[in-house]
């Protein structure tokens, strides 16, 4: 086996024990245990999470050797709870979004705990097999992204943290739009997240999982119907 396989196997097994210890502890594993795991010293331990990060699977915090973010997991505290049918783990999504794609990841039923990004009203979605379970409610939530996709990437951790938000209906949404004038911004149903989730989550825990090239995202956004300048990668 040449020595490029070679590396590509361990960036494989290292990605993938990382996503399996966040299932597991809801957490990410410290840069001790993969070196530990994996018999590495620290400096090639970190260098393939850096190679990691480049490739979008996860996001460190700055200056450090701490894994931040495993899209969708949060190694912190966020607004955006997840409790999964099975576990006695509480997960963190990073965002609103990844709080759905949680279900999309690891393909079991869920309950979403977040608020309102106008009122803090608390919201709460139930999914199972891949729908939203019906709620006794006109009120819908929605989430909104609120920067263009081309933008996502030049800083995923305010993207996440600041622009990937719920909120508790149409309404709300439509009052904190005037109340604030943002520019641009889409707003998602659940059903229309969760199919947009599938081809950048469903194989997450998966070996060979690979993230879709930008040719088979923009492909995908177009049978979503979401043609407009917003989408453009």
């Amino acid at each position: 086996m040449s020595q490029s396989s070679t590396s590509e196997n361990l960036r494989k097994s290292v990605r993938k024990y990382i996503f399996e210890h966040f299932e597991e502890h809801a957490t990410a594993p410290v840069l001790e245990q993969i070196m530990r795991k994996f018999r590495l010293d620290r400096t090639s331990a970190f260098n393939l999470l850096v190679e990691l990060q480049s490739a979008r699977h996860i996001a460190l915090l700055t200056g450090t050797q701490r894994i931040l973010m495993a899209f969708p997991f949060s190694s912190i505290v966020t607004p955006f709870r997840v409790k999964v049918a099975g576990k006695d783990k509480e997960y963190f999504a990073n965002c609103a979004w990844d709080a759905v794609a949680i279900h999309v990841t690891l393909g079991k039923e869920q309950r979403i705990s977040s608020y309102c990004h106008h009122c803090s009203e608390e919201i709460k979605i139930h999914l199972k097999d891949q729908r939203q379970v019906s709620l006794q409610s006109d009120n819908q939530p929605l989430v909104y992204l609120a920067l263009p996709a081309s933008k996502w990437w030049e800083n995923i951790v305010l993207t996440c943290s600041n622009n990937m938000v719920f909120f508790s209906s149409k309404n709300h949404l439509a009052e904190w739009t005037n109340s604030n004038s943002p520019t641009g911004g889409e707003a998602l149903t659940i059903e229309q997240t969760l199919r947009l989730s599938i081809p950048i989550y469903k194989n997450k825990m998966t070996l060979d999982y690979a993230r879709p090239s930008r040719e088979q995202t923009i492909a995908y956004f177009q049978s979503l119907g979401l043609t407009s300048d917003f989408w453009k990668i």
